[in-house]
């Protein structure tokens, strides 16, 4: 995989830039990944009061999930629990 990015920034400087703005401004930041240059953007969230879930055995978060296929659960679990309050 290559990440194309400018230089000077990371996903850290790229969480800190948008909980700048509208509508993420005021809101508990959560990040999820499961690669080693994610590790700046669980420090970011964290930093920030936020939730860092760390995917796979490569890098560390506050919370962990073992897989993708975890994360989508967790996901659909959330949206249901959403769309229950809805109606």
């Amino acid at each position: 995989m290559l990440e194309i990015k400018p230089r000077g920034f990371s996903k850290g400087s790229a969480i800190k830039a948008f909980m700048l703005e509208p509508p993420f401004c005021g809101r508990r930041p959560v990040f999820v990944g499961d690669d080693l240059t994610d590790q700046e953007g669980f420090k970011a969230v964290e930093d920030q009061g936020g939730i860092s879930i760390a995917v796979g055995d490569r890098v560390r978060g506050q919370f962990h999930m073992d897989n993708a296929a975890a994360v989508r659960r967790w996901l659909e679990g959330i949206s249901a629990l959403h769309d229950s309050h809805r109606a």
